[in-house]
């Protein structure tokens, strides 16, 4: 589906999801997981307020800075009970507190007609890549057990402040949580992060970066805690950028004795 790449408001003053779903043809809850993904603009700023009054004349831009076309989630495999989709950065995997639409469940959700979806893993808003769901409860149990267990290898991808020593290494450090945020603490839960380098650059580093086990922001908290930590990732004293320069590019697990791998390839611009 191509998206109209600029269209000027005729109507009534309304509500920005509603603009947009109008503008796209597309549903309201598509237009807000474009709107939580960064891709629409009102008078030429990036707009992620879906309850941000559009006025007549008022002109907007969907779908640039953003790969995601309406009700059109990249879904990278889909069988045996497990739904894989490459989740774009910007956009919550799920509904929280702060967000109860526009997330990758519900837009998946309405792009597949309905029917329940299981959330068994999650990624950062900011994070891109690979983002498993299960569609049925056989699935979501099984997968349930296989990220509780850690029986589950994922790589991600990262752009890194800085030039790292070596080429490869591994953190140790345990991890606590505080005010929404990772923080390395003799007292917190162990946590392992295995990384090496894949491209060296001018001021950063592109790393492959293997976490061994799944605490929470523990890539992002892991890297600043070795001093380099991710770009765009400014939670955690990363240099500005358009977004979080960390994507999903791998996950490998056994199912019911069957071997699932998906991968989403991702460079770092």
């Amino acid at each position: 589906m191509n998206l109209p790449a600029d269209v000027t408001h005729g109507g009534p003053a309304d509500r920005l999801d509603r603009a947009v779903a109008a503008a796209a043809s597309v549903s309201r809850t598509a237009a807000r997981g474009l709107i939580a993904a960064g891709a629409v603009f009102l008078n030429g700023q990036r707009c992620k307020v879906a309850s941000r009054t559009v006025r007549t004349g008022d002109r907007l831009r969907i779908g640039a800075g953003s790969s995601v076309e309406p009700g059109a989630l990249p879904v990278l495999f889909d069988a045996h009970g497990v739904l894989a989709i490459d989740k774009p950065a910007g956009m919550p995997s799920a509904p929280t507190r702060q967000a109860s639409a526009g997330t990758a469940l519900t837009v998946l959700t309405d792009q597949r007609g309905g029917g329940r979806l299981w959330v068994v893993h999650r990624l950062d808003a900011g994070t891109s890549g690979v983002l498993l769901f299960a569609t049925t409860r056989g699935a979501a149990a099984g997968l349930s057990a296989v990220f509780r267990d850690q029986r589950v290898q994922k790589t991600y991808v990262a752009l890194v402040d800085g030039a790292p020593a070596s080429d490869a290494g591994a953190i140790e450090e345990p991890l606590t949580t505080r005010a929404g945020r990772a923080h390395v603490d003799p007292r917190g839960r162990a946590a392992r992060t295995a990384w090496r380098v894949e491209e060296r650059r001018a001021g950063s580093t592109v790393l492959a970066v293997e976490p061994r086990t799944g605490r929470l922001h523990q890539i992002r908290a892991h890297l600043a805690a070795i001093g380099h930590p991710i770009v765009g990732d400014r939670l955690y004293g990363g240099v500005p950028a358009p977004r979080l320069m960390l994507h999903a590019r791998a996950i490998a697990l056994s199912l019911d004795g069957r071997s699932i791998e998906v991968t989403a390839p991702w460079t770092p611009p």
